[in-house]
């Protein structure tokens, strides 16, 4: 009994770890020095959308565009990066 309660308990939390850390969507180029990216559902959040524009950029960024929708919690901006 005891073996079977510690695989149950080790299933719970790897799945708890999983929510936590999220599958990160990727910053998309969509044309010279302009870029998208999404940080949707319950694990991300529009600070996420932040940091990684300020990852994309290095520096400072414009957001150009910022869309949300109830429906599935999807958060999308489209920034552009300042030189």
């Amino acid at each position: 009994m005891k073996p079977l309660l510690f695989v149950l308990i080790t299933f719970i939390l790897g799945g708890c770890t999983q929510l936590m850390n999220g599958q990160q969507q990727p910053v998309r180029l969509l044309k010279t020095n302009l870029y998208s990216t999404t940080c949707s559902g319950a694990v991300e959040t529009w600070a996420n959308c932040n940091q990684k524009a300020l990852k994309a950029c290095e520096s400072k960024y414009d957001v150009l565009e910022k869309n949300e929708s109830i429906i599935g919690g999807r958060r999308e901006i489209t920034f552009q990066c300042n030189k």
